[in-house]
């Protein structure tokens, strides 16, 4: 994993952003030629670290691992839904960032109809190890989809590109962002027509830490009547060539 690096700051003690390893494109992930963090939550924070409003210092972390970090003090800001989260009642959440649309993908195209309801056999689906689906979790219970976890989303695809799975579910800019680059120019994919779930994306951090959070939420704000959050996520989202 990479060493965890700070933003230097003038103020308080620095608070720790916990990263899901090994990152995720275009949110917040780390840049090995460069060696720093890069991504849209990078992008909206760096305006609160060079006013020395906040001190962020990231570290990295398994899913799974990283909300129980939260919730026993080792951490104190991730990037997460809060409606994923297992103990809302123990975190707080900035106002959402923006919607996190998840997709299906597929080698071929779908079915005009289709509709994992009309499935009539058991399917593979590439999924994230340590994520959880709340959309899908009645498909997993009735074996309507057999999940096939990967430690990535580059992995995730790989497997689909190689028809080890039916599906795979990804976040839309989790998928463009693979989808033009190089890994996969001579690879064809397809996404479903309409989102399996809508959930708004925060930043959730420990519930002592009041003040911060209204320092986020006013300035997410800004950065969203501005347009400047839109420009993050577009200069973060790989276009095709």
């Amino acid at each position: 994993m990479p060493t965890a690096l700070v933003f230097l700051a003038k103020a308080n003690e620095p608070l720790l952003f916990i990263v899901n390893h090994p990152g995720s494109l275009p949110y917040l992930y780390f840049d090995r030629d460069k060696e720093i963090y890069q991504g849209i939550i990078p992008d909206i924070l760096n305006g609160l670290v060079e006013t020395n409003q906040l001190n962020i210092k990231y570290i990295s972390n398994s899913r799974k691992r990283s909300e129980e970090f939260m919730y026993q003090g080792g951490a104190d800001l991730m990037m997460l839904s809060q409606r994923w989260l297992k103990e809302p009642d123990k975190l707080i959440a900035t106002v959402p960032l923006f919607q996190h649309r998840s997709f299906l993908y597929k080698n071929t195209a779908f079915e005009k109809d289709f509709s994992l309801e009309n499935s009539t056999s058991a399917k593979n689906i590439c999924t994230r190890k340590g994520y959880t689906y709340p959309k899908l979790k009645t498909y997993f219970r009735d074996r309507m989809l057999m999940r096939v976890d990967s430690s990535s989303h580059l992995s995730m695809l790989r497997m689909l590109s190689k028809n080890r799975c039916d599906f795979a579910i990804m976040n839309e800019f989790n998928a463009l962002n693979l989808i033009n680059s190089s890994f996969f120019k001579d690879d064809k994919f397809y996404r479903s027509k309409h989102p399996v779930s809508i959930v708004p994306l925060n930043i959730i951090l420990r519930s002592s830490l009041v003040r911060e959070k209204e320092i986020l939420d006013r300035h997410i704000s800004k950065l969203q009547e501005s347009g400047e959050l839109q420009d993050f996520i577009d200069q973060h989202t790989a276009k095709p060539d």
